[in-house]
């Protein structure tokens, strides 16, 4: 008998999970650069969105060896793009899961000062103050001292998929506690 399949099989999906994220990335950037971002704006449940993608991420975070925690308050819709929204609440677990593995992840859905909020808090390497802007910017990354896979594409997608909804996001962070990043949107 041979050896079991399943973990060269498993190393394979991982690898190709990647190749895909990164020329989504890439398909991204082209379309942000040239001004081609679409938004397809339909009624989305904030919600609902978190526990889709708690579900999606289930093997992942089993992986990175993280829990995760979703809380949602029930009813925090808007006009919203659901594929865009899909996409930076991935690139924040994604990068939680990275710089925090092993660690608990916070998905918090809320409503707050007449705004959606999506907030994603993970107890990982934590981003010193004079990077947390600069992360946002284009093959940008914070520097951590440990070497992360990755090109720095994800949160400026992000940044530029929240401002696209006339909303922002920002980061509470410092080094060795930690990053809390807050995504807001519109309600109206």
């Amino acid at each position: 008998p041979g050896a079991d399949p399943l973990p060269k099989l498993q190393t394979m999906r991982r690898q190709l999970d990647r190749l895909d994220a990164l020329i989504t990335d890439l398909v991204e950037v082209t379309r942000i650069s040239s001004g081609r971002l679409e938004l397809n704006l339909e009624s989305v449940d904030l919600g609902e969105l978190a526990h889709e993608l708690a579900d999606r991420f289930a093997d992942e975070l089993a992986a990175a060896e993280c829990t995760l925690t979703v809380t949602a308050e029930r009813g925090v819709v808007g006009r919203w793009d659901y594929f865009r929204l899909d996409q930076v609440v991935t690139n924040l677990l994604t990068n939680a899961m990275k710089y925090g593995a092993g660690a608990p992840i916070e998905l918090r859905v809320r409503r707050r000062e007449g705004a959606a909020e999506i907030v994603v808090r993970d107890g990982g390497v934590g981003i010193a103050p004079e990077e947390q802007a600069r992360i946002f910017e284009r093959f940008e990354r914070a520097s951590s001292g440990r070497t992360f896979v990755g090109i720095g594409l994800g949160l400026w997608i992000a940044n530029k998929i929240v401002g696209a909804h006339g909303g922002a996001i920002t980061v509470q962070s410092a080094l060795g506690e930690g990053a809390v990043f807050t995504v807001r949107l519109p309600l109206g």
